[in-house]
């Protein structure tokens, strides 16, 4: 009985009956109705489109096919006249139709002595000319500026047959500005903005003249394939980003594609609004109705419960809900097991974290304890070698107690950076050079010897610190030991320490050179000697390589090595 009723209470079963009774009524009625509602006055309101685009360019479409007829007509008069009185007869038509410009016989060769303006030219070259006898067939192209008019205007050419043989072409000219207002005249109060495209993709003519067409044609659809789309109707924006609806008729089949660009809103406008309304009502009531209820089921049920959780969670991060619990008002069955899951983990965590924080606590102690112990061990050794230094009754002991003195120095000055460093697992090597420098220049005020650091923060492990540490020491004891005074400026020692982009260390101890600024014992230097040996150990110990450098007056002594992670040593390993 107790798991049915849980099954009642869950969250799945709850929003499916709150859902169900909402939508039930309202999906089954509305899912075919309105998409066939739909698709029937789209279908209307395209086929409307095309009609009115067709309906708006017959004036034009009249005009042109009459500037073929035409040509056709001039083409057989020109077969049927003599070359002497041609030029008439093409100025007595222009005379007789005074919507055409221009009209002239054109032989093959592109040579034109037969026109309405008795004018004679060659067109070989010319690009209509060549464009008209590249087709061969009836053409309709635009001209900025007409070869003999001098005008914008659009050139109908019909070709002309003897004993089927094309002699040349008959070629009308009309008036751009002609083409441009039978356009205008047809839809300035309806929205609509026409254009003729050739299959070349040039704009004929358009509503308010062919260079306002970009305006109001396709952006992403290359103009010369409109043509291919005669019969079609689509969406697509203009360059200014507006949406339109385009429609695509034949003007001269084959070669002039008739295109009406209608605003979204116009073409919406011209079908049933009525209709539209009805269909998107009803499932739009259906949505209303279902969000409604959804949300209201949701943020019952679900969302102040998982915003409760949520809460608690965060405060637990923050350490705000020790040892507290979570209740929830009355929440689902699978609700009110987390819940009941969350108040045991945080009971568990608790212990857990409590034990922890003890034992860190206690590692703390005890490693701060160990590194401040092998400090004050190395401090106590490097104390016995200074009194036994001075006991000693030969300079090679002296300085043998000395070196030594210097070394275990430096081990002792990397153990208290360890245990002054927050986390006491990562040696901050500038510091620890700092402090060795600090340490380890001991020269006198009067010797005039300056000594600069430059120093970025580099961390670094133990295994590294440690060679490091004894490197310094050894590179900074032979800086002192040659340091001189140069030609011009005061003698000076340099400690580098750089990072890089590329994670190298770059590692760099320099001094000048010249007068000594501290007598050197000849018996003290040799070739080769235990420091040399051990610089060499301790870079092969940091996989570095190191360099000498000279310059005049400087000596410098350069070690790049990679900064590596912490790996710890496997077991059985001594």
């Amino acid at each position: 009985m107790r798991r049915r009723l849980a099954k009642l209470r869950s969250l799945p079963a709850r929003l499916v009956a709150m859902l169900s009774l909402a939508l039930l009524p309202l999906g089954v009625i509305s899912l075919y109705q309105t998409r066939a509602v739909l698709e029937e006055a789209r279908s209307l309101n395209r086929a409307s489109l095309k009609g009115r685009t067709v309906e708006a360019a017959m004036a034009e479409r009249e005009l042109i096919q009459e500037a073929l007829g035409a040509a056709q007509g001039l083409g057989a008069a020109v077969l049927a006249t003599e070359r002497s009185i041609c030029s008439d007869v093409m100025a007595q038509f222009i005379k007789s139709h005074p919507q055409f410009i221009f009209a002239g016989f054109i032989d093959e060769t592109g040579f034109m002595e037969c026109s309405s303006a008795r004018v004679a030219r060659d067109f070989s070259r010319n690009r209509v000319f060549l464009e008209i006898q590249s087709k061969g067939s009836a053409t309709v192209e635009i001209s900025g500026r007409g070869a003999v008019t001098g005008q914008p205007v659009i050139i109908a050419s019909h070709p002309v047959w003897q004993q089927g043989q094309q002699i040349g072409y008959v070629s009308i000219s009309i008036p751009h500005r002609l083409a441009d207002a039978l356009m205008t005249d047809s839809t300035e109060d309806e929205g609509l903005r026409l254009a003729t495209v050739s299959t070349d993709g040039e704009v004929i003519s358009a509503t308010g003249g062919a260079d306002s067409a970009a305006t109001f044609l396709p952006a992403d659809i290359p103009l010369e394939t409109l043509a291919g789309r005669v019969g079609q109707t689509f969406d697509a924006v203009v360059p200014g980003g507006e949406e339109r609806v385009f429609a695509v008729s034949a003007m001269i089949p084959g070669s002039v594609a008739l295109v009406g660009s209608w605003p979204e809103a116009s073409a919406r406008e011209s079908a049933s609004q009525f209709s539209v309304f009805l269909s998107v009502l009803f499932p739009g009531l259906m949505w209303i109705a279902g969000v409604t209820v959804a949300y209201v089921s949701v943020q019952r049920l679900v969302i102040r419960h998982i915003s409760r959780l949520r809460s608690a969670m965060r405060q637990y991060a923050l350490g705000e809900l020790r040892g507290g619990r979570l209740d929830l008002d009355n929440p689902p069955e699978e609700l009110a097991d987390t819940a009941r899951a969350f108040n045991r983990m945080i009971l568990f965590l608790a212990q857990a974290e409590a034990q922890q924080e003890q034992d860190l606590r206690d590692k703390e102690v005890l490693l701060k304890e160990v590194h401040h112990r092998v400090k004050n061990n190395l401090q106590l050794i490097a104390s016995i070698m200074n009194m036994q230094a001075r006991t000693a009754k030969t300079p090679e002991a002296r300085r043998m107690l000395a070196g030594l003195q210097r070394r275990v120095r430096g081990l002792a000055m990397m153990h208290r950076t360890l245990y002054t460093t927050p986390d006491m697992t990562a040696v901050n090597a500038a510091e620890m050079v700092q402090a060795m420098v600090k340490d380890l220049s001991g020269l006198p005020a009067e010797a005039g010897v300056t000594v600069q650091t430059r120093l970025d923060e580099v961390l670094l492990w133990p295994d590294q610190a440690v060679p490091l540490s004894m490197l310094l020491a050894e590179a900074l004891t032979n800086a002192l030991k040659y340091v001189g005074y140069p030609d011009r400026g005061a003698a000076r020692i340099a400690v580098d320490l750089s990072l890089g982009e590329d994670g190298q260390v770059r590692f760099a101890v320099e001094n000048t050179t010249g007068r000594p600024v501290t007598p050197v014992d000849e018996d003290a230097t040799e070739s080769g000697g235990l420091g040399s040996q051990l610089m060499r150990a301790f870079v092969g110990q940091l996989d570095g390589t190191d360099e000498v450098e000279h310059a005049p007056g400087l000596y410098r002594y350069v070690v790049r090595f990679n900064a590596k992670e912490f790996v710890p040593e496997e077991q059985g390993q001594g």
